[in-house]
């Protein structure tokens, strides 16, 4: 990631969290074997907020949002997508090699 574009990174980042905090509705699908609803929403906001790790927070976003029941709206899809670009992937999951411009 080019040192410039983090703090554009961390906006969106920001900007999908805050829609994935105000969906509690989504934590009966989360299954008891993996972290709740609650303890992910706070992981991820210490990866954006606390840590700078934008590279898994937005990872982990996207793991969350294909296991997940979430709905982004049309801006915060957006978003995600404008930090997807930035980035250069979309994760490191051999599955998704194709979207790799690391």
């Amino acid at each position: 990631m080019k040192k410039d574009h983090a703090q554009e990174i961390e906006l969106r980042l920001l900007i999908v969290l805050r829609e994935l905090e105000a969906q509690s509705s989504a934590s009966s699908s989360y299954s008891p074997g993996e972290l709740s609803f609650t303890d992910e929403m706070r992981q991820l906001s210490e990866y954006v907020k606390v840590a700078g790790e934008y590279e898994i927070a937005y990872e982990s976003i996207v793991a969350t949002l294909s296991a997940h029941l979430f709905v982004l709206t049309g801006p915060a899809a957006v978003a995600l997508l404008e930090a997807g670009l930035l980035l250069g992937y979309k994760t490191s999951r051999k599955e998704d090699a194709l979207f790799d411009r690391r």
